[in-house]
Formats: structure tokens, sequence, C-alpha cells
């Protein structure tokens, strides 16, 4: 099974973080820079041969934003 590299985008207050397991990697006022910085990073990984994602959390919902080898970045904002 390969190692995999999961970011998360949570709405925090009146801004949006960006976890990767149980670590906080950084805190963002706007989604859309939340979104941007979590594909960057995700991308990252996926050239270091890991399966790597971004989902964000709505609700009790969490919707993928970014799958590395399986979709484009959707630029959802």
């Amino acid at each position: 099974m390969s190692e995999q590299d999961l970011y998360i985008i949570r709405p925090s207050g009146e801004g949006w973080t960006l976890h990767l397991a149980k670590e906080t990697l950084a805190r963002f006022d706007e989604r859309p820079k939340a979104i941007e910085a979590a594909v960057v990073v995700a991308e990252a990984s996926a050239r270091l041969g890991k399966a790597a994602g971004v989902m964000m959390e709505e609700g009790d919902q969490r919707i993928v934003v970014w799958d590395a080898g399986r979709d484009a970045y959707s630029k959802v904002s």
C-alpha cells in the first residue's frame, strides 16, 4: 500500500486552515488562497511519488478539490 498525503482545508473562525494528518500547516483569511496553497503542496507530494489529494470540509462533508492522477485542479473558490 502506498503512502498518501491528504491535505484537508477546514473553516476556522473567520478563516481557513490547512492540515496534513493531525498537523496544522497554515492559516488563511480567504478560501481560494487556502485551496491554492493546498494544491501546490499536494502536487509537490505527488511529484515525490506519493498518492496525494486535497479535500475541503463543508459541514459534515468532505469535498474532493484535487486528487493526483485523477482530477485536474478545479479552482473551486
